[in-house]
């Protein structure tokens, strides 16, 4: 009987990680989906704007391109 004890609360144990385990993967895939999802909404975002406005957009391009070289 004790035995059987001891390999049930293993099994259990087993299980614990297991559940874990996968709720900690469906949290990081959630997260992981939801920046990429994020970022395609950006550069969708530009290229309306560039489309749009395409001497602002050039200049504002200019701009941080020039900023970014001076820091």
């Amino acid at each position: 009987m004790e035995e059987l004890k001891r390999i049930n609360a293993k099994l259990a144990r087993k299980q614990i990680v297991r559940i874990v385990g996968g709720v900690g993967s469906i949290v990081l895939g959630s997260i992981l989906i939801g920046k990429c999802i994020y970022q395609k909404g950006i550069t969708d975002c530009q290229c309306w704007i560039a489309n749009v406005y395409p001497e602002e957009y050039a200049s504002m391009t200019r701009k941080v391109v020039k900023q970014l070289e001076n820091s």
